[in-house]
């Protein structure tokens, strides 16, 4: 090989190709370090959804039914009832709602349940 003052170019390159190999094996291990990092923090943010989500519709669930007693003297016979006239819209395939009643002149027992986490 090419000779220099200091000596032969040989040692250099195979320096080199020791630096090459381990520097790659790091950055593929930052890069799944990260890229794993990443899809925690997305799961993460959408649970976060989810819960959001499940906090809304019940708040617009309450407000719902407390708007049908106060306007028509009565609580809700059923969730379909609330549904059509109050205009409560959520994800069916996400949520399901248990709507009990106990009679027109009491509240009636809401439960929202996660079908799922997707």
């Amino acid at each position: 090989m090419a000779k220099t003052r200091f000596g032969s170019l040989d040692g250099i390159h195979q320096i080199k190709k020791k630096n090459v190999a381990s520097t790659t094996l790091i950055s593929a291990g930052m890069f799944i370090l990260i890229f794993i990092g990443f899809l925690f923090a997305v799961s993460m943010a959408s649970k976060g959804s989810i819960d959001e989500q499940r906090s809304n519709l019940e708040s617009a669930i309450d407000r719902a039914v407390m708007q049908c007693y106060v306007t028509e003297g009565r609580y809700p016979e059923s969730f379909e009832y609330l549904r059509k006239n109050y205009g409560i819209i959520y994800d069916d395939e996400l949520f399901r709602v248990d709507y009990v009643i106990f009679g027109t002149n009491m509240k009636p027992d809401i439960t929202i349940i996660n079908l799922g986490d997707r």
